[in-house]
């Protein structure tokens, strides 16, 4: 039991760390990176970036809705 108390605590601290890279990441416009002979290459974050975070806040959406349910079954 409580390894699974502190599975849920890491991954409930590795979504949160995630979610703060994703704003980060959504901030930025572009990136552009440079193939070996010399070509520029340009790269939107914004689809990936809010793709994340919807994800990111599902995961922690569905982490306490079972939080809350095993809190209740207990009563």
């Amino acid at each position: 039991m409580k390894l699974r108390i502190y599975f849920f605590l890491v991954l409930v601290i590795f979504n949160l760390i995630s979610l703060y890279f994703i704003i980060d990441l959504l901030s930025y416009d572009e990136i552009v990176g440079y193939w070996i002979d010399g070509r520029r290459k340009n790269a939107s974050t914004q689809f990936i970036g809010y793709l994340l975070f919807v994800g990111t806040l599902s995961n922690l959406y569905f982490f306490f809705l079972i939080v809350i349910a095993k809190l209740d079954s207990k009563d």
